[in-house]
């Protein structure tokens, strides 16, 4: 603990020196300006066409002659060879290549100052290229360059690569677990700030989406239910009524499924107590949830239907009802809840399941309780995927055979009513 705290407090220390880049429009053609210019333009003119190859060669001849002509001199310099690392084969060529875009970053720095944005390249760009050599290197300039950055301007590889360097930090001893837990913590209030301010742009909130499921899965190692308690308990008893504190143990614990225990409940106990939101409502329903006492349970989850307009926020209110009526045997109102579901999918799984749940007693004899289970399964294909071949299987083999169909004067393919339900399905047999 005492190495973390003294790594986190060297790094808050260098945050300070983090600037706003340079926006030079006016340029330097160094000390021989036609020199400069001539240079300048003998690599401008075949990087405009694309050609970078050419480009390249000139690049540094212009470097020389006008070191100081504009930054986008270097963003140019990094671009090309990052163009070329990509496309080549050869190992040592590509280590090369590597290695010049690192210099190019160095010399980015020594004429124009150090700044947030050289930062957050060049540490994305040592996750990316050397990950296993630099990530201490790469983890300290993402952390001190991304801060800087407004949220919405933070990419969603960025997010993904700081949680890496941190990732290898902690697999190589360098740090220990609560520098994962506290680096998950602020990349996914990122992350999730982006999703939802990206709503209407499928491809940036898929990229946010996919960056979220990222950190998931690299916190894991870190995030057992014991080892969150143990690092908000103190930090809690320290701090009583600090509000924006307890929200954060408790949107943690809940992400990870935490919330069946004492000490989750007092938390959002103490939220809802405090500022009663959908939110918290829910919060006090995932802990009776976890601990299946579904009636309280679901008197949270109908009270943040209550406090809410929120349709995100109704969406999951309606699945987690749903399946509370499931297990419930409260099919008919498991259905009601899963049609007013967002994601079709879940909805269409937990339709088919109530259905097929409600077979025993939804036919009088085996061919009626058949057709019932032909009525979930065309809620599974509808499913896609939400519903597993096996469970599918198992309610096919319930379906009566085609002899005790053609003796109750039935055929396969005829569309039949399933009165207890008061939907049209189409006969189907086991054979």
């Amino acid at each position: 603990m005492k190495n973390i705290l003294t790594l986190l407090a060297l790094l808050t220390g260098s945050l300070a020196i983090s600037q706003e880049c340079v926006k030079k429009t006016e340029a330097n053609y160094g000390a021989n300006p036609e020199d400069g210019k001539a240079k300048i333009s003998l690599y401008a003119e075949p990087f405009k066409q694309k050609n970078y190859a050419d480009a390249r060669s000139f690049w540094w001849d212009a470097q020389k002659a006008a070191p100081k002509y504009k930054p986008v001199l270097y963003s140019h310099g990094v671009y090309m060879y990052k163009k070329a690392l990509k496309k080549e084969k050869d190992p040592e060529k590509k280590k090369a290549y590597a290695d010049t875009v690192f210099m190019i970053y160095d010399l980015w720095v020594e004429n124009f100052g150090d700044c947030y944005e050289i930062q957050v390249k060049k540490g994305a760009d040592l996750v990316q290229y050397k990950p296993k050599t630099e990530y201490e290197q790469a983890f300290n300039l993402l952390k001190k360059g991304l801060v800087q950055y407004p949220k919405e301007k933070v990419k969603a590889t960025w997010i993904s690569k700081e949680m890496m360097a941190a990732y290898y930090m902690v697999g190589h001893k360098k740090a220990d677990c609560d520098l994962l837990l506290e680096e998950y913590e602020k990349l996914s209030e990122i992350a999730d700030y982006n999703i939802k301010h990206y709503a209407d742009n499928e491809k940036k909130k898929n990229g946010y989406i996919k960056a979220q499921e990222y950190l998931d899965q690299k916190v894991a190692p870190c995030a057992s239910c014991d080892k969150l308690e143990e690092l908000y308990k103190p930090k809690i008893e320290a701090n009583p009524e600090d509000m924006d504190l307890i929200k954060k143990a408790v949107k943690m614990l809940d992400g990870r499924k935490c919330n069946s225990s004492e000490f989750y409940i007092s938390l959002a106990s103490k939220i809802h107590a405090a500022e009663p939101t959908a939110e918290s409502a829910i919060s006090i329903g995932n802990y009776w949830y976890s601990n299946k006492k579904y009636k309280e349970a679901k008197k949270y989850y109908d009270e943040g239907l209550t406090l809410t307009d929120n349709e995100e926020e109704k969406a999951k209110l309606y699945e987690r009802l749903a399946s509370i009526e499931l297990s419930r045997g409260s099919y008919k109102s498991a259905v009601s809840y899963a049609k007013k579901m967002k994601d079709k999918c879940k909805a269409n799984a937990i339709i088919a399941r109530a259905i097929a749940m409600s077979a025993p007693s939804c036919g009088n004899n085996k061919i009626e309780v058949g057709f019932v289970y032909s009525l979930a399964i065309d809620y599974a294909k509808k499913a896609s995927g939400c519903i597993s071949s096996s469970t599918i299987a198992a309610w096919k083999n319930r379906l009566p055979g085609k002899s005790d169909l053609f003796l109750n004067e039935y055929k396969v393919g005829q569309t039949v009513s399933v009165k207890c339900w008061g939907e049209s399905t189409t006969v189907r047999s086991v054979d």
